[in-house]
């Protein structure tokens, strides 16, 4: 990788709700936020994604509504907010669209994710998409 270089990186909902629930994931997000090589990109969509997942029943054990404020207002500031204007098609979930126009809209390096419809795309334009442990394996989030 060149030096001097800022890749902008997009994570699925799921990655913020893994990293709301979990100190290994949050340690990982923390260390990725504070790479200045890094630039964490998100939309309304993505947020509005999130907020409606992490409130379901299932989640209500593991963190509070206070504590996904609390994230929100500590995560929110460390990330760069863009506007999505296109629609792309490629995914086999239909409400994934929306994070491949995001990333070749907004020139993404690397959509990080867990969602096999995605996955199996592999690389959308310039942007790869991996999962976190591929991201760590090949050494880019200690960048």
């Amino acid at each position: 990788m060149k030096e001097n270089t800022t890749y902008r990186l997009l994570l699925d909902a799921n990655w913020y709700i893994s990293a709301s629930i979990s100190k290994k994931s949050r340690r990982t997000f923390y260390e990725i936020l504070t790479n200045p090589i890094f630039e964490v990109i998100f939309s309304q969509e993505l947020l509005e994604e999130y907020e409606g997942v992490i409130v379901r029943p299932k989640f209500q054990k593991m963190i509070s509504v206070t504590q996904i404020k609390r994230f929100l207002m500590l995560v929110l500031p460390q990330l760069s907010e863009v506007v999505l204007s296109t629609t792309i098609n490629l995914s086999r979930d239909v409400k994934d669209n929306y994070l491949l126009a995001l990333s070749f809209e907004h020139e993404v390096d690397y959509l990080i994710t867990g969602d096999k419809d995605l996955l199996v795309l592999g690389k959308v334009g310039k942007t790869n998409i991996l999962t976190m442990q591929d991201f760590q394996l090949q050494g880019l989030s200690q960048m």
